[in-house]
């Protein structure tokens, strides 16, 4: 029997949209399937994103596949543990991290992996029939990731024998961010994409924690989360946030420079900044 299979690993943000719907519109070739992990706790926004990429698969006939290792939000907040991966153990997020004496740090990042990666791995095997831990031979998937050229420098090989990682925006058409989102603009004018991550990210800057607070519902979820990770406080003092300032969510002044009345340049370019202020470092 052969073994082969070519997945796009679908997070629906900018990059991984754009190798779907180039390979809807025939521009570079398709994937037998596109798979989405689902934590249970992206945007609202994100999921209905991820509906209409669906819609744009089914005419090209790509089927897009669901799959999940649980709800991590569920998960965080009741302290349960992962199941159903070969072995069972806590969620894992890199909350920002408070010592007694004001240091600051990230904790350890394992939610990909395991809310992402592995589910994935899961599913394709499943898909080729092997039994857990069957051998096969090196690269019977390849696994298609959105990164681009202006991240090239995240492209990694694949910790999984049975898995094959290639990036078409690097290998079949090299494509930055800004570019992608130029052919979608093209392809799909009005397009709006959202950011995909959890809510609850740790790594969210204040814009990105700004479209969560738009979102009433997001944000009661986000400051729940945040007040439950800090309840199991060590003895030695520490604190998990979700925000980097080590401060409650729903206390952090997410309020743009504008708002606070603070002055801003504006943007002339690079062209209009030299005529205004010569070589001068602004």
């Amino acid at each position: 029997m052969t073994y082969k299979l070519t997945a796009l690993s679908l997070g629906a943000g900018v990059q991984s949209s754009t190798i779907l719907l180039m390979a809807c519109k025939g521009e570079i070739p398709k994937p037998d399937l596109a798979i989405f992990a689902d934590t249970g706790w992206e945007l609202p926004a994100t999921y209905k994103h991820l509906e209409w990429l669906g819609q744009e698969a089914k005419k090209a006939g790509i089927p897009i596949l669901r799959v999940s290792s649980g709800d991590i939000r569920n998960n965080l907040r009741t302290g349960e543990k992962i199941k159903g991966m070969g072995r069972t153990k806590f969620v894992e997020i890199p909350f920002h991290v408070l010592d007694s004496r004001g240091n600051h740090s990230l904790g350890k990042r394992q939610c990909t992996k395991d809310y992402k990666l592995l589910p994935i791995s899961r599913e394709l095997r499943k898909l080729l029939g092997l039994r857990p831990h069957q051998p096969l031979p090196k690269g019977a998937i390849e696994l298609w990731i959105g990164i681009s050229t202006d991240e090239a420098s995240r492209a990694n090989i694949s910790r999984d024998k049975l898995i094959t990682n290639h990036f078409p925006l690097l290998e079949i058409k090299p494509m930055s961010r800004i570019q992608c989102k130029a052919w979608l603009e093209q392809h799909y004018n009005g397009l709006v994409i959202p950011k995909s991550s959890c809510i609850g990210c740790p790594f969210r800057n204040n814009p990105e924690w700004r479209d969560v607070k738009d979102c009433s519902v997001a944000w009661h979820e986000a400051v729940d989360i945040d007040k439950a990770i800090r309840t199991g406080v060590t003895k030695d003092g520490y604190r998990n946030y979700l925000h980097s300032s080590c401060k409650p969510l729903e206390s952090v002044d997410l309020r743009t420079p504008q708002e606070k009345g603070q002055l801003e340049l504006p943007d002339f370019g690079e062209i209009g900044r030299i005529k205004l202020f010569g070589n001068m470092e602004i």
